[in-house]
């Protein structure tokens, strides 16, 4: 998977701070999403395929196809870097429990709502989401927080010695 240069965890998916910023970091040529839901619905995948940049290629994807995609070796040529997209921390971890190996994992944004609290500027997580980044990291995946590329990465244990218990 030499050409997956960043895997993101965000909310919102294709916007400005990952065209403008996180995009030009690591020269991303293609941003793939993996969301089943997504990539069941044409008309709001076409959305996100219209909101990159022209010089960038969008797949919207389901996890199934994504696995086997990286099972028969599709993003080892080296010829494309890219910028992979998961909007909720559940699929990323099925994903991993289902054979995909990555190193590290950026949490980039996510939601507040009921239940969730906020962890660092953006990005706010619920115990189900806290059982799931300790089980990403209990793999050997390097978890952090990083919403853009100039503030500090936080790793997972950091931001939870922060914030204290989620309950």
């Amino acid at each position: 998977m030499k050409n997956i240069k960043l895997v993101r965890i965000d909310f919102r998916l294709i916007h400005g701070q990952v065209v403008t910023k996180w995009k030009n970091i690591i020269s991303a040529q293609k941003i793939i999403i993996v969301d089943d839901k997504l990539s069941k619905d044409e008309f709001l995948s076409d959305i996100y395929v219209m909101a990159a940049p022209p010089d960038v290629s969008v797949e919207v994807l389901a996890e199934e196809t994504f696995i086997n995609n990286v099972a028969s070796g599709q993003y080892d040529d080296g010829k494309t870097n890219i910028l992979l997209l998961f909007k909720s921390i559940s699929t990323l971890r099925r994903v991993i429990d289902n054979g995909v190996p990555f190193s590290e994992v950026q949490i980039g944004g996510l939601g507040g709502g009921v239940n969730r609290k906020s962890v660092t500027n953006g990005i706010s997580i619920d115990n189900q989401d806290f059982d799931d980044l300790r089980a990403i990291q209990a793999k050997n995946v390097s978890v952090y927080f990083q919403v853009t590329p100039e503030e500090v990465k936080l790793t997972l244990d950091k931001v939870l010695a922060k914030v204290g218990s989620l309950s």
